[in-house]
C-alpha cells in the first residue's frame, strides 16, 4: 500500500519512533534511513525534536515572565522546611511543561504529597516545574556540603539518597539533574522518567543506580523517550521499561506501579539505613547494581 504524504513526514516518523514506516515509501530520504546508525539517528532526532519543540520556548518565556510576578508563596514548588542533614531520603519530582506545577491531577504530585504526610518523617520531598528544573536541582544540593568540587567519600557516607522522578519535559529535567549531581560525584538511587519528552533524555549518567522509563502511544508519542541506554550497565539498572496502554499522556503519571517503584526504593533504604546506617546503606544500594535484566 503506498500513502500519498510529503518524503519529510515518513522521515519524521521514522527518526522519531526508532522504526521504518508500517507501509511501503518511495522516497529515497527514508530508505537510507534504515542504514544510518544509531547515533545518527539520535542526532536526526535531536534535529526533528528541535523543530517541533520550537513552540515550546514561547510558553516558556510566558511561563516565566508570570513566574517573575507571581508572590514567592505562590510558585509553583512546595517546600518542606526539614534543614540540610535531616533528611535521610529526598525525593524531586518534575511536573510536564504544560500543566500546572503544583497539577492535583499529576501522579507527580501525588506522590510528593503523600511522602509529606506524616508517614515518611525521613523523607524530604519537593517538586518543580522543568522550566526552573535549576531551582529543583539547588534545593537537593541544599542537603549536601556546599564546597566546590566533588564530595569526599566520608561526606557521601553521611549525605542522603536521592529519588528523581520527572513526566514529560520533567523527565529531561530530571537527567540533567544527574548529570550535574554526577560532576559533585552524588549518587543517584532512583530516576524514574515518565512518558519523557526532550533531547538530551535518552542516557542514564553512570552515577544513577536504578532506573526505570514509562511511556505510552499517546497523543506526544512521537515525541516521547520511549527507550534509553545505559551510560554504565555494570552501575546502573534497568528495573522497569513499561509501555502503559490505554493512557493519555497526564493519566500515565498515575499508573500504580510508578508510585510502586518510589515506595519500593524507599523502603529498601529505610531498611538499609535502620540495620546498617547510612554508611553501610551506601553499599546496600550499590549491590543493586548488576546490570540490565533480561
Amino acid at each position: 500500500m503506498f500513502i500519498l504524504v510529503p518524503p519529510w513526514r515518513h522521515l519524521a516518523v521514522s527518526v522519531l519512533t526508532g522504526r521504518a514506516p508500517p507501509y511501503r515509501v518511495s522516497s529515497p530520504a527514508v530508505g537510507k534511513l534504515g542504514r544510518l546508525s544509531i547515533d545518527q539517528r539520535i542526532a536526526l532526532r535531536a534535529t526533528v525534536l528541535a523543530s517541533m519543540l520550537g513552540f515550546l520556548c514561547t510558553v516558556a518565556a510566558a511561563q516565566a515572565q508570570t513566574q517573575a510576578v507571581v508572590p514567592h508563596a505562590a510558585r509553583s514548588r512546595v517546600e518542606t522546611s526539614s534543614a540540610p542533614g535531616e533528611c535521610p531520603i529526598l525525593f524531586l519530582g518534575y511536573v510536564g511543561a504544560l500543566e500546572p506545577a503544583n497539577n492535583p491531577h499529576s501522579g507527580v504530585i501525588r506522590i510528593r504529597r503523600e511522602l509529606q504526610d506524616g508517614n515518611y518523617p525521613d523523607v524530604c520531598a519537593n517538586s518543580f516545574s522543568p522550566y526552573i528544573w535549576t531551582e529543583g536541582r539547588d534545593w537537593l544540593l541544599r542537603h549536601f556540603p556546599s564546597h566546590p568540587g566533588r564530595l569526599t567519600t566520608t561526606e557521601l557516607q553521611n549525605s542522603p539518597k536521592v529519588i528523581l522522578v520527572g513526566h514529560s519535559m520533567g523527565g529531561w529535567a530530571i537527567l540533567s539533574v544527574a548529570r550535574d549531581l554526577k560532576a559533585r560525584g552524588i549518587p543517584v538511587e532512583l530516576t524514574v522518567q515518565v512518558d519523557s519528552v526532550g533531547i538530551t533524555d535518552f542516557t542514564v549518567p553512570a552515577n544513577v543506580r536504578s532506573a526505570a522509563v514509562f511511556h505510552a502511544n499517546d497523543e506526544l508519542m512521537l515525541l516521547t523517550t520511549k527507550h534509553v541506554r545505559l551510560e554504565d550497565s555494570h552501575q546502573t539498572r534497568l528495573l522497569e521499561d513499561v509501555k502503559v496502554a490505554g493512557v493519555s499522556h497526564q493519566s500515565i503519571t498515575r499508573d500504580p506501579r510508578i508510585r510502586q517503584v518510589v515506595l519500593d526504593t524507599i523502603d529498601e533504604l529505610r531498611t538499609a539505613i535502620a540495620t546498617t546506617g547510612p554508611r553501610q546503606a551506601a553499599h546496600s544500594t550499590a549491590s543493586r547494581m548488576v546490570g540490565n535484566p533480561n
